[in-house]
């Protein structure tokens, strides 16, 4: 060990942190107090921050106090948790530096997020364990990063199984919108409640904030929705292609790019898609915690005149919590994320970790709504990391900024990263935190573009004819109205976007925006409908005919991709006819080939080895016990009569049906919130994912009938 290499090692244990954030601190301070360092973080704040909040960033930067060593009494040590921890690690590093606290961690800040002044990585990189959810893999990597181990190998087949399992989940979820107004109506009224109003709106009398903040949480949910369809897509198209041409191992995908620019630029497409998705997550999922029950009081939350939604601390509320000793680590992570302007996916989800497996009842502070987004927000960040923080997506990024700064064909890279026409867009300026120009600011000038030509939707009336006809309450408790004016309201929404995404579209790719945001066409007489016989093409008596979904060339974990035309509900009876035992034709059974290991960093063979050894299809007879036959039959056997008074199946305990999947052959993947993906014992058959139940662990009649049944 080397002088410097001891210094920092015994400094970290002084500072109760590792050798690795010892060196990095150290390398931080003295770039950032050097001029130009200096400088570069001061733009930074600026930038970032504003100018009256940079100002003062940079002011407690200056600040210099005497130097000194921090010490705490071992016993005080022993009963520090984890935010103690990383309190005591700053103020130690503060008082060595002889800096304020708060100049230190805007120091680490800057440091973090612009990835500077780090020391060498020289431990092994992370591997994933078997029977780990993303949040504690993700909270794994973050506690492995800080101690100096190198940057993850990219999983293209689990990045393909979340974009695939997620897509056909976004699917999933626009059409029970328009085929169940209980679970519409349930989704939009639970959401208003999160809805930050303007301030003009503020004065008005409660019955019209009522209406203002559901047809509010209409609006923005059909845009949110449309967004995340539109990246979910364009990520499972991508993968599903790079498996269909075999290219199974980074290196295979890294000369395919080299070769080709277009792949370049949907991969480019897709990361920048994906990060617009999780900001529009993060603040969706900061709203609904700011209003969820046991958050709220320590939030304030409100609007300026510019439409930019603002939350904050209640500080009085948080200092009585602490004098009372309610206030835990995770209020304190969770409470800082939610105020950060650029937050941290990674370190918060390393708290929330943190926090349950200190106190497993804390997941009771998360709402059934909160937990969901939590959910699908750690499975975006999942996919995200898989180029944020491997070597892979780092020389893809390098790539794809120097090909943009010399390609000559501007027009092939414009026809990939925009899917509406560039001439109709608004444009946008550079942002800090850009990685490669115009492919950045493409993805803000097609989300600024939706955004302004989806925003005049609107089911006021409809709200307005409930409180008129149902009374002042009409809002309040369910709201129910008739199949025939829902799919009219349908109807209205649908075409309205239809014709909006139309006005966005390249002459000669009509329908493409359309079919990027997942929008149904309102002359289409397929499109889904709320109908009491929707299950009906569940039924085996039918005798409809399912086709398995195939691939054109064999290949490892080959995943089929539904089409925007396809239901996504139409796999049920394939489930219904094996786990039933209703006759079937067997299909034959292959097994993985050779994977190529050419990689010389060993990436490529050491997920080669990991990969299990599947059979293509699903099989169509299962051998079961009485007691998993029983529970899968309460679930996908169909009543004789698919009506509205049909005999209800019963609740399901959410752990019966997971070991139910397990023992079929499913591998269940968990995630930091609700969402649970499923992974078949097949290379051709498709993830699916679901909300766990929260906080009762049971799925109900009407979660089995519309949730379970069409993603099986």
């Amino acid at each position: 060990m080397s002088s410097a290499e001891a210094t920092f090692t015994q400094r970290a244990k002084e500072w109760g942190t590792t050798p690795f954030i010892a060196e990095w601190l150290d390398n931080t301070f003295i770039e950032c107090t050097k001029s130009q360092g200096k400088k570069n973080f001061e733009n930074w704040a600026v930038t970032k921050w504003g100018p009256q909040k940079g100002q003062e960033m940079i002011k407690e930067c200056n600040k210099r106090t005497p130097r000194g060593t921090l010490k705490a009494d071992p016993a005080d040590k022993k009963r520090f948790d984890s935010g103690d921890k990383i309190a005591f690690t700053w103020k130690c590093a503060a008082a060595f530096y002889g800096v304020s606290h708060s100049g230190i961690l805007h120091w680490h800040q800057y440091a973090a997020e612009m990835n500077l002044f780090q020391p060498e990585r020289t431990k092994p990189a992370p591997k994933r364990r078997k029977g780990e959810s993303s949040g504690q893999w993700m909270a794994r990597v973050n506690e492995m990063l800080l101690d100096g181990h190198k940057l993850p190998n990219i999983d293209l087949d689990a990045a393909r199984r979340v974009a695939i399992s997620e897509y056909d989940k976004t699917r999933h979820t626009l059409e029970l919108w328009r085929t169940d107004s209980k679970l519409f109506f349930s989704d939009i009224c639970a959401r208003s409640k999160s809805i930050i109003l303007s301030p003009e709106i503020v004065p008005m009398d409660e019955r019209y904030k009522q209406r203002h903040r559901i047809d509010d949480a209409m609006r923005t949910r059909v845009i949110f929705l449309s967004m995340i369809h539109l990246g979910w897509k364009e990520a499972a198209g991508l993968f599903e292609d790079l498996a269909e041409q075999g290219l199974n191992t980074a290196s295979a995908v890294e000369r395919a790019y080299e070769k080709d620019p277009a792949l370049v630029w949907r991969f480019m497409c897709t990361i920048n898609i994906t990060h617009a998705v999780v900001r529009k997550m993060w603040a969706n999922f900061a709203q609904l915690i700011a209003s969820s029950d046991h958050y709220k009081p320590l939030f304030k939350t409100w609007r300026d005149n510019a439409g930019l939604a603002h939350i904050d601390p209640n500080v009085p509320e948080i200092q009585k919590r602490i004098r009372q000793g309610a206030y835990t680590s995770l209020d304190d992570a969770v409470i800082n994320s939610m105020i950060e302007i650029a937050p941290q996916p990674k370190a918060f989800f390393q708290a929330v970790e943190t926090g349950l497996s200190e106190d497993p009842t804390q997941a009771k502070k998360f709402s059934a709504a909160t937990f969901e987004a939590m959910g699908d927000l750690a499975a975006a960040n999942e996919f995200l990391a898989h180029f944020n923080t491997t070597p892979f997506g780092n020389r893809l990024v390098q790539y794809a900024g120097s090909l943009e700064l010399y390609t000559t064909d501007r027009k092939q890279m414009r026809s990939i990263l925009y899917i509406m026409d560039p001439a109709k867009l608004p444009r946008t300026e550079s942002e800090y935190w850009d990685k490669a120009g115009e492919v950045s600011r493409s993805t803000r000038e097609v989300e600024e573009a939706w955004n302004t030509a989806a925003w005049g939707i609107s089911i006021d009336p409809l709200l307005q004819f409930i409180q008129a006809t149902q009374g002042p309450k009409g809002l309040d408790e369910g709201i129910v109205i008739p199949v025939p004016l829902f799919n009219t309201m349908w109807g209205h929404v649908d075409t309205y976007l239809w014709k909006q995404a139309a006005g966005l579209d390249r002459k000669g790719e009509e329908g493409r925006v359309a079919k990027a945001f997942g929008l149904f066409d309102p002359a289409d007489p397929k499109r889904p409908m709320a109908s009491e016989f929707l299950l009906r093409s569940l039924d085996p008596d039918l005798g409809i005919p399912v086709k398995p979904q195939t691939t054109p060339a064999p290949y490892v974990q080959n995943i089929p991709v539904a089409g925007p035309a396809d239901s996504i509900v139409q796999s049920g009876y394939a489930f219904l006819t094996g786990i039933l035992g209703t006759p079937a034709t067997k299909e034959k059974v292959k097994t993985r080939g050779e994977t190529s290991t050419e990689d010389g960093d060993g990436e490529d063979s050491e997920r080669a080895d990991e990969l299990r050894a599947l059979p293509q299809v699903l099989p169509t007879q299962y051998k079961i016990g009485k007691k998993v036959l029983k529970l899968f039959h309460r679930i996908l056997e169909p009543p004789e009569e698919e009506k509205e008074n049909a005999p209800a199946k019963g609740q399901v305990r959410w752990g019966d049906f997971e070991n139910a999947m397990k023992r079929i052959g499913f591998e269940v993947v968990q995630t930091a919130g609700s969402s649970v993906r499923f992974d078949p014992p097949a290379s051709t058959a498709r993830p699916i994912t679901f909300h766990r139940p929260h906080p009762d662990s049971l799925l109900t009649p009407h979660a089995i009938k519309w949730c379970v049944i069409p993603a099986l």
